[in-house]
């Protein structure tokens, strides 16, 4: 990790996840009806990404990459500037999080690595609440359901993540990675 800046091929790959954020926001969904369970798709994809490319800012440029394209494909129910800024915070929050935990392969980091992430999410939400001008006792019903909800699909994430990255090295997929550079 002493090179500053990102290779060619790892930004590619950053690209391909933050595509994969979109795709599975499009393609997979769970009749849930429940605050940000999408969170259990974005941060195990999020957390991955952070693993395989083992940089700082990692995961924040999968979140701003997958803003992007989100908010030039006209998701989200918010207008675009939430939706670049929601997908964006997840990122951040994630590397956040991840650069004081470290180990995304680690349950106990990817787990709160999630939940953080997420959380920053769901800030970006009640901000653009709290700026549209919803009524406080309207917020404040609805906040403690929709904040157990992030809390508990973004740790469901992060340990899908964790999950994911450990199968990935008993597979021996790191050494390969090692072994191509």
């Amino acid at each position: 990790m002493t090179d500053r800046y990102f290779s060619t091929f790892q930004l590619f790959l950053l690209a391909l996840f933050a595509a994969l954020i979109v795709v599975a926001k499009i393609a997979l969904h769970l009749p849930l009806q429940l605050s940000g369970h999408s969170g259990i798709f974005w941060m195990a994809i999020i957390i991955i990404a952070a693993r395989i490319v083992p940089r700082r800012g990692a995961a924040s440029l999968v979140g701003i990459t997958s803003g992007v394209m989100a908010a030039f494909l006209g998701m989200g129910d918010l207008g675009a500037l939430n939706t670049l800024l929601s997908y964006a915070m997840a990122g951040i929050g994630a590397d956040l999080a991840l650069l004081l935990l470290r180990d995304p392969e680690n349950i106990a980091c990817a787990v709160l690595a999630g939940i953080f992430g997420h959380l920053c999410k769901f800030m970006v939400k009640w901000m653009f609440g709290m700026i549209a001008g919803a009524p406080v006792g309207f917020i404040a019903l609805g906040l403690a359901k929709a904040l157990a909800g992030y809390i508990l699909f973004g740790a469901l994430g992060g340990l899908l993540g964790a999950l994911t990255l450990r199968a990935l090295n008993r597979a021996g997929f790191f050494t390969y990675m090692q072994e191509k550079k």
